[in-house]
């Protein structure tokens, strides 16, 4: 009798401990959306490596990618160089210009020297971010992987959130990275999420440089909505065309083709879903694998992604 009370009083806190914890979930206060991508049209950069390599060579069918708006990543200090020009070139027209931020410490927990060297260089990095783009309010991914990797802590958790709440303050509409479907599940992502200031945001990122199916994140993505106060999400769809690899592989695969165009308008049918957007630039290399040597623009990898994918 006594081991059944026992047992039943451990329940019971169980049960109390996991429904403090959605009380906690529920109770947070969340920044009033500003739903960005509504009518807005995307930035298309000219200074892209493909474009670049299609200014050099002629190649008519790299405007199969050329031609849509894609994301540009500012890895780190050297990146902020070009800033003043492409925004003021974003601002003149009278688009939506959309960033990445991937300069974490222990960037890919890849260790010391990977990325910013501190927390301190990284303030001073978005800072510096902050006054390059001067009135120019833009779209910002936020660390790409750094919130589902393992090396995420509550260093790195309270870290993202002092830099949402800096880039919003100063304007800027910011998507903290969620991974992908086959990575966390909702439940363990939200927490993370919530610890690295999701309810600053304006939502969060999915499927950023992997190959998961559109409609599998956009599941994913709305589950994971839901658990934090119906945030919007993005969907990179640079490289899904074709789908997940057969192997899973995730460095150069030869079964990767482009996805769907980028597009702010994705019709009223799938709710949170804020927009399409290509956020890996397609024909960058992942890396020294697949016959490639290190990080830059590959045409074979280009010309791969327009033969297996389905362009716009």
């Amino acid at each position: 009798m006594w081991r059944n009370r026992g047992v039943a009083l451990v329940a019971g806190l169980v049960v109390l401990s996991l429904l403090g914890a959605d009380l906690h979930r529920s109770a947070v206060t969340y920044a009033a959306l500003r739903y960005p991508f509504r009518g807005a049209e995307l930035y298309l950069d000219d200074d892209t490596a493909a474009a670049q390599y299609q200014a050099r060579y002629g190649a008519p069918w790299l405007s199969e990618i050329t031609r849509h708006p894609q994301a540009r990543w500012l890895n780190g200090p050297a990146d902020l160089a070009k800033l003043p020009a492409v925004a003021g070139r974003a601002h003149r027209q009278g688009k939506l210009l959309v960033l990445v931020a991937y300069h974490i410490p222990n960037r890919d927990c890849a260790g010391p020297g990977v990325g910013a060297a501190s927390a301190e260089a990284y303030d001073a990095y978005i800072d510096r971010m902050i006054t390059t783009l001067g009135p120019v309010k833009a779209v910002i991914i936020l660390e790409p992987d750094s919130v589902a990797m393992d090396c995420f802590n509550p260093a790195r958790a309270a870290l993202l959130k002092r830099t949402v709440r800096k880039l919003t303050f100063a304007g800027h509409h910011v998507y903290l990275d969620a991974g992908h479907p086959k990575w966390r599940s909702t439940r363990e992502m939200a927490r993370r999420l919530l610890d690295a200031g999701v309810d600053d945001a304006e939502g969060f990122s999915i499927n950023v440089a992997n190959r998961q199916t559109t409609e599998d994140s956009y599941r994913w993505g709305r589950k994971l909505s839901k658990k934090l106060g119906d945030r919007q999400f993005v969907i990179d769809t640079s490289r899904n065309g074709a789908g997940p690899p057969p192997d899973n592989e995730w460095c150069n695969p030869s079964h990767e083709g482009l996805g769907e165009p980028p597009t702010t308008d994705v019709g009223e049918g799938r709710p949170g879903l804020a927009a399409l957007l290509w956020i890996k630039p397609p024909g960058e290399s992942d890396g020294s694998c697949g016959g490639e040597a290190g990080f830059h623009f590959s045409p074979e990898l280009a010309r791969g992604l327009v033969r297996n994918g389905r362009p716009g």
